[in-house]
């Protein structure tokens, strides 16, 4: 009797275990039924599992279980499935990242710069993502991007899906507006449309305001000629660009020996000996919106989109104006600036094409991921169909969610607005902005610099020494441009555009 006593506690141990088992990542129906990957559907009650990892910009909400709950709630009944979400630390988030793939963990998809996107794929981190269950479970995904998924396809394969947001860049400058409206200067700065222009501005400027700097360029670690002047596809890592986007041909030209960049550093250089840029610009580290909000610089320069000034304005509390320098224009680098990716850890594709899905096309769902949930984090302001704020009683201090992250998620262009963009119509401004770009012809064009990988390690040595104090104006260009030439040719530059160029020939003859 004590023995089939035993053997029953045994089993009932052993029955549990199994039970525990089953519950433990995917889907039990689908180990279960030993159905390919790709065809699990589940039954009632036994949702397909999701793991998503994504970054966190400035904090980790504490209320992350409220919102995947509710994501939840959604998941269970639109696509049978449910996610864990895995919110990291910005700071640590690609070393997680790598440890998870690595270590071969519960990871189905994640997000990453567009910078990380040709390395993932050289390390295989990435997985194809099956065309025909592409077309099948993800069509919303594929209406939302268009040719935008050109960019995230590399011979013939597509390993991820950018974030349908601003998708181009121009180059313009933020201007204190309370300064213009003091000295009657509003009208001339709502007539900028390029440097010259500018450069009138903070001639006038700088005479009624002699104490203070004119103009910076965005952050530390970017130069005035990157933030303000710079409108050519620098096909990643500036060794070998199109000044034209490849309007004209495919052919790469060595940026620091054109007329253009010689021209430009003369342009800077003036206006440093005016006095109009920091002087210590390429070692600042309160370059941009922070010297700005300290009430030291008038403007600083840096990317434009629709409404950017908006965002200034809630960071500093100055009242700011956008002055637009050059033309909009799209490459892989403004296209792919956050990508969606399937890793080679998921061995599912469909319920994660299916999650993917919604998050460009569902605004319910992708307002949850965006905001957080309503009544709670954000209310509806009256009379608008898109723009949101607090409600009553909550504000950036207490807000339990306030990722405030649109733009690392899905199809931003669906989402709901902050009230301060000032109009409901934001997300058609962004998209007509997106597509008054003037498009690389090099998009889908990634660099496999790994034979010339020697060279670009001194290329960059060579960078890092030269450039930002060339093009911040803090070195004459006359007597600096030279030998920055000669030590970039030493350096191999031109074995690196050699190899490039071949790269994007055979490249452009598989397009046709």
């Amino acid at each position: 009797m004590k023995k089939i006593r035993w053997l029953s506690l045994l089993l009932a141990l052993v029955l549990f275990a199994a039970l525990l088992l089953t519950g433990c990542g995917g889907s039990s129906s689908s180990a279960a039924s030993g159905e390919a990957a790709g065809t699990s559907q589940g039954t009632d009650g036994d949702y397909d599992q999701i793991t998503f990892a994504f970054f966190c910009n400035l904090f980790i909400p504490q209320d992350m279980q409220m919102i995947q709950d509710a994501m939840n709630e959604q998941l269970r009944e639109k696509i049978h499935a449910e996610v864990t979400l895995v919110p990291l630390s910005l700071g640590t988030y690609d070393q997680q990242m790598n440890l998870m793939i690595s270590g071969r963990e519960k990871l189905d998809l994640y997000i990453m710069f567009g910078g990380d996107f040709s390395s993932a794929i050289n390390q295989n981190k990435l997985a194809v993502v099956d065309p025909d269950l592409m077309a099948e479970y993800a069509p919303g995904v594929l209406d939302a991007l268009g040719d935008y998924m050109d960019s995230v396809t590399v011979d013939g394969n597509v390993y991820g899906f950018p974030v349908n947001k601003d998708m181009a860049t121009r180059r313009g400058v933020n201007l204190n507006r309370d300064l213009l409206e003091k000295h009657g200067l509003l009208e001339e700065a709502e007539n900028i449309r390029n440097v010259d222009d500018l450069a009138a501005l903070f001639e006038k400027m700088s005479a009624l305001e002699p104490n203070l700097i004119m103009t910076s360029s965005q952050d530390n670690g970017k130069s005035v000629m990157e933030s303000g002047f710079a409108s050519f596809d620098k096909m990643g890592d500036y060794y070998g660009v199109l000044m034209d986007c490849g309007g004209d041909d495919l052919v790469l030209e060595n940026l620091f020996e054109t007329e253009w960049y010689a021209q430009t550093l003369e342009y800077i250089r003036d206006w440093y000996n005016k006095g109009w840029i920091l002087s210590d610009g390429s070692i600042n580290p309160d370059t941009g919106i922070n010297l700005y909000k300290s009430g030291r610089l008038f403007s600083y320069l840096g990317d434009k989109k629709p409404g950017s000034y908006v965002d200034v304005q809630n960071t500093t509390g100055i009242p700011t104006m956008d002055g637009i320098l050059t033309t909009p224009i799209s490459t892989n680098d403004t296209t792919n600036g956050v990508i969606m990716a399937i890793p080679i850890t998921c061995e599912d594709q469909v319920p994660v094409l299916k999650f993917l899905n919604l998050l460009y096309s569902d605004a319910e769902v992708l307002n949850i991921l965006d905001w957080g949930i309503e009544g709670v984090h954000y209310e509806r302001v009256p009379d608008t169909n898109t723009l949101i704020r607090y409600p009553e009683g909550v504000t950036s201090d207490n807000d339990g969610y306030g990722l405030n992250q649109g733009w690392s998620f899905g199809n931003q262009l669906i989402s709901y607005a902050w009230e301060t963009v000032g109009t409901d119509d934001y997300y058609e401004e962004m998209q007509e902005f997106n597509e008054s770009a003037v498009k690389s012809k090099a998009i889908g064009f990634l660099f496999d610099s790994s034979s010339v990988k020697s060279e670009v390690a001194a290329l960059d040595s060579v960078l890092a020494e030269y450039r930002l104090g060339l093009e911040n104006g803090e070195l004459d260009p006359e007597e600096y441009l030279p030998k920055f030439q000669q030590a970039l040719r030493e350096a191999g530059i031109e074995k690196v555009i050699a190899e490039k160029q071949r790269q994007l020939d055979e490249w452009a003859a598989a397009q046709n």
